[in-house]
């Protein structure tokens, strides 16, 4: 089969659009046919490093997918061939974590494109658990941006942020595709948005999509203008996936009893704690990576109910994934980059 994979960690250059052994369904799994594919960060990351993470080359890229089941492995009852699914994008053991339902917190979670072969490529095997139905409606590629962005950004403004129709929230970066999503999210709990970017068209394209306020970090001072816009207040939720460049302004945004939820260090994981604001203001301060399966299960079903719709900036082929990740990695674009690896399905 065609799968887009890594034979090591020098960049994008690593990365070989070829041929790979299809894979087979095991006990309890079922093949997948893939028919769309989203490009995320931590792509960029496995090609330029993968320290940290688990896994052997060559590994096939791709955390995200959709597409038609193509075949069950025994012991599948739940699914059927012919199916339209979207993936959950984790595989998981049975442990305290997975009782409890919080499945990405799994000891033995294992995510494709990251620790096992991922969704690049024109099939995956993946527990049946994981293979999500999804209406005839929802096109393979809007479907394809949920499982990673999208469901970060709906567990970080539902379940961690807590966001609520009063609250103001600070989202950092929004032309990212998991800071798209959150904006998207706020403005559905038609909370009071802040967000930053140094693009003009990328806070014009936020305005469009529901931002309250927006600022322009390379010609304003971002603090001061929370402060202004809030009366000196200061935020009840900050959205951070930046890290280090930013994380000061985050706490110092924060009201009292603020909630900091983080999902991303693209400049940097270790910047200083500044614990004496954290208990004086009793901050919250929560990780988020990706979702659980009854939030996942709640996201899709708002998106075939299209009560938002995931952002794409463009979609690419199979064999131009590479060009997606320059583009990607350059940092240009609005929302997500899609990849069509069987534009057939895509229509």
């Amino acid at each position: 089969m065609r799968a887009a994979f890594l034979e090591g960690h020098e960049g994008i250059g690593s990365l070989t659009v070829g041929r790979r052994p299809r894979p087979e369904p095991g006990h309890g799994e079922v093949l997948i046919r893939i028919a769309a594919a989203g490009l995320n960060r931590v792509d960029l990351y496995m090609a330029n490093d993968g320290s940290g993470f688990r896994h052997e080359l060559p590994i096939t890229l791709g955390v995200d997918g959709a597409g038609v089941i193509e075949a069950l492995g025994p012991g599948c009852t739940a699914r059927r061939v012919g199916e339209r699914v979207v993936i959950y994008p984790a595989r998981y053991g049975l442990d305290e974590f997975t009782r409890r339902g919080d499945q990405m917190l799994s000891f033995s979670r294992a995510i494709p494109g990251e620790n096992i072969d991922g969704c690049f490529a024109d099939y995956i095997a993946m527990p049946e658990a994981c293979a999500f139905p999804i209406a005839d409606d929802l096109g393979f590629v809007e479907a394809a941006m949920l499982p990673t962005a999208y469901l970060t950004a709906w567990r970080a403004v539902t379940t961690a942020g807590q966001v609520r129709s009063a609250d103001w929230v600070l989202i950092h970066g929004v032309g990212g595709g998991a800071s798209t999503a959150a904006l998207q999210f706020c403005a559905l709990r038609r909370a009071r948005t802040i967000v930053t970017s140094s693009s003009d068209a990328k806070l014009a394209a936020a305005r469009e999509r529901g931002a309250t306020h927006t600022i322009n970090y390379r010609e304003q001072d971002v603090l001061a203008e929370v402060r202004r816009i809030t009366a000196r207040r200061g935020v009840d939720v900050v959205i951070e996936n930046v890290g280090a460049d930013t994380w000061d302004t985050s706490l110092k945004a924060l009201t009292g009893g603020g909630r900091l939820v983080v999902f991303g260090a693209t400049t940097g994981p270790n910047p200083p704690a500044d614990l004496q604001r954290v208990f004086i203001r009793q901050l919250h301060i929560i990780g988020v990576t990706i979702g659980n399966f009854e939030e996942f299960r709640t996201l899709v079903d708002a998106a075939e109910r299209k009560l938002f719709v995931p952002v794409v900036d463009r979609v690419v082929p199979l064999e131009e994934v590479r060009e997606g990740l320059a583009y990607l990695e350059s940092g240009q674009q609005t929302g997500k980059i899609a990849v069509a690896v069987d534009p057939a399905l895509c229509g």
